[in-house]
This record gives C-alpha cells, sequence and structure tokens, in this order.
C-alpha cells in the first residue's frame, strides 16, 4: 500500500475491551496490508488486543512515552516512530484518553491537535479512544483534533475538524489575570535591567516553594527566555511579577508590545534535533510549563505572557 501521511483517527469509548472490538476491523485490514500494530494504551485494552491479534505483529509500549507536556509527548511519538518504522513499513498506533492524559487534559488536547502538524509527513494510522466520561466538556475539542472519526470498522471524514492552530488559540485564551494575582507578589521586579540578577531573584523566590528543584531551575530557565525575547521583539519595559503559593506557581512578564501569535512555534528546537545550533529557548520555556498564555494588558496598551506550573508533589 502507499505511505500516505500521517492519519489521526478518533473513537469514542471507555479504555476496554468493547473500545478494542470497534478496533479491530480497521486494524486487521492495516494488518493485511503489511501494517503491524504499536499499543500504547490502557492496560484493559491492551489485553484485549492482544488476545483478539494473538500471532500477528503487535508492538506493546509503554504509553507514559507519550504523555507529558506537550514538547515532551511530540518528542516521545517522535522517537517511537524513529525506532519502529526502520524498515519503512507503515504502523499503527493505538492510544486512549485516559493513559495519555495524566499531565492533564489541556496538555493531552494540546498534543493531539499538534500531532497533526508534527507527524505529517509520517506513515502512520494513529487511533485514539476518545472517553465521554473522562473528557466530559472538552469532548467536542478532543473530537475536533482528529481529522477521521472511526465509523463501522473504518476510518471516516470528521466534518467537525478543525485545524491545529486553530484549537491551540481556543486553548491558549487567556481568561484574564488569574485570581492569584490579586494578591501581592512573591516578587515584582519592574523595567528588567540585569538578566544575571533577575535570574537570582527568581531563584530565591522559587528555593522555598512546592517544586522540585529541578522544576524551579526549569522554570527560571523559562522566564529567561520569555524576558529576553520581549526585551529583544517587544517594547519596553519589561516588567516581571512572580506569585509562589502550594497551589501554583505563575509568573507575568509584561512587555508594551503587541506580543505574538504563532501557536505552532516551540513545539520543537527550531533546528531539529541538533540543539548546539541554537533556536530552542521557545521549545524550552513550552516543556518547563503547564501553561503559557498571552493576552493584552490591562488598557490595551501591551502584552502579558502567564507561565504558570501546577505542582504535582
Amino acid at each position: 500500500m502507499a505511505l500516505e501521511g500521517y492519519r489521526h483517527v478518533a473513537g469514542t469509548g471507555g479504555p476496554d475491551a468493547s473500545s478494542g472490538a470497534a478496533l479491530l476491523p480497521a486494524l486487521r485490514a492495516g494488518l493485511a496490508a503489511g501494517s503491524p500494530v504499536v499499543l500504547a494504551c490502557s492496560s484493559e485494552l491492551r489485553a484485549g488486543l492482544e488476545t483478539e491479534l494473538t500471532g500477528d505483529p503487535v508492538h506493546v509500549i509503554d504509553p507514559d512515552e507519550l504523555a507529558g507536556r506537550a514538547p515532551d509527548a511530540l518528542a516521545g511519538y517522535t522517537a517511537l516512530l524513529d525506532r519502529l518504522s526502520l524498515d519503512g513499513s507503515r504502523l499503527q498506533l493505538v492510544t486512549d484518553s485516559v493513559c495519555q492524559a495524566k499531565a492533564g487534559v489541556v496538555a493531552w488536547l494540546q498534543t493531539e491537535a499538534l500531532l497533526n502538524h508534527v507527524l505529517a509527513d509520517r506513515a502512520v494510522d494513529h487511533y485514539c479512544v476518545v472517553d465521554p466520561r473522562q473528557l466530559g466538556d472538552d469532548l467536542p475539542t478532543a473530537l475536533a483534533c482528529h481529522p477521521l472519526r472511526l465509523a463501522d470498522g473504518s476510518p471516516a471524514v470528521n466534518p467537525g475538524f478543525r485545524e491545529p492552530a486553530e484549537v491551540l488559540r481556543s486553548l491558549w485564551t487567556d481568561p484574564g489575570p488569574d485570581p492569584v494575582e490579586a494578591t501581592p507578589p512573591t516578587l515584582s521586579i519592574d523595567d528588567v535591567g540585569s538578566m544575571r540578577e533577575l535570574r537570582r531573584a527568581l531563584t530565591a523566590s522559587l528555593a522555598d516553594g512546592p517544586l522540585h528543584p529541578d522544576e524551579a531551575e526549569d522554570l527560571v530557565l523559562a522566564i529567561d527566555e520569555v524576558v529576553s525575547n520581549a526585551a529583544e521583539h517587544g517594547v519596553p519595559p519589561v516588567d516581571v511579577r512572580l506569585w509562589v503559593t502550594a497551589q501554583r506557581v505563575l509568573c507575568a512578564v509584561a512587555d508594551r508590545g503587541a506580543g505574538f501569535d504563532e501557536p505552532l512555534a516551540g513545539y520543537g528546537p527550531a533546528h531539529g534535533t541538533d540543539l548546539s545550533v541554537g533556536g530552542m529557548g521557545l521549545w524550552l520555556a513550552r516543556r518547563a510549563v503547564d501553561r503559557m498564555t498571552t493576552s493584552p494588558l490591562d488598557g490595551g496598551d501591551g502584552c502579558v505572557v502567564r507561565l504558570t506550573i501546577d505542582p504535582r508533589r
């Protein structure tokens, strides 16, 4: 069969045997065409498919390899395909929302939207089992990330599909100041002058907070990157506010420029896998936080970037 590009297919149901049964006709058709199956899904779904596909070429992968914040999850997908596509055959990948959304539904939705962009030229049929009970009001967005829907055992065009950039913009719509911003900040610096002094102040402010030291260090680097971008591409002054609480850590970086609208940027190093070339700052920043949103400053005179980490201790 022709090795066309990435085909992203949604099926609805729980991660159980009934969802596996719905996938079987499509998977068997792919196997007949020489496409092995890769299972990176919940244990019950995986067990049912393994039983039904006994004797067929089936790879079992730890689903945690494909979970996490969007940049990390995307790197996991790319590494998996690089590892298993050596013979040039088309792959059939099975995942589910219950396993993949461990870092939060929003992070998973970002990943699902971006897969259509990042893996566009990869020879993969990717079957995602999305659980309506788990996703609730987020189900329409989850389905909109898939150009195809499973219908009567085979993929069919999904009229509700939305382009990755559109989905990402909807996920990143900043509702405005977080309630914590009504409280005194842990750190406040107006018109940042010295990046070294900024990093020292951030490190000291995070030292007694809820983040693991490695997470705190990564956040300092992420804030450094956003402030540097604001200084280079925005309009001074650049102001920084940091709130460190038991519930979350939030940093707001404001300047008087128009901000940026590049929702597909920063989900891989700008120059591929050679990190020595540079151009990886936004990628590293996205990897360090759970959410990074932009919105106009109050009054519309400038832009604020909010970086948020939800501590997981």
